[in-house]
């Protein structure tokens, strides 16, 4: 399902909108829809990244937020620098389900 959404920006952005859905051969709705849909994926991991730092989640549920595995999710966040809080507890339900 889709539903219609309607915004005012500034002239300028819109220029660089025109131009940048030209340069990747869309037209402006798509490029929109594309660039919305990776500002929400991005945003997303932000926030549950910060959770993590902040531990006020798990790294399974920092996971399953971004639904990655367990093992992509530690990827990210050794690319982000971030130190990985992972229990033994934790280790031994993970090897549970192999």
């Amino acid at each position: 399902m889709t539903a219609t959404v309607t915004t005012r920006i500034d002239e300028s952005l819109l220029k660089e909108v025109d131009l940048l859905s030209t340069e990747n051969q869309m037209d402006r709705a798509t490029f929109l829809r594309n660039l919305i849909k990776k500002g929400v994926e991005n945003e997303k991991r932000h926030s549950v990244l910060e959770e993590y730092r902040e531990q006020k989640i798990s790294l399974q549920k920092s996971a399953e937020k971004l639904n990655l595995s367990v093992l992509d999710m530690i990827d990210i966040i050794c690319k982000e620098n971030l130190t990985i809080d992972y229990s033994d507890r934790e280790l031994k339900e993970d090897l549970k389900g192999i």
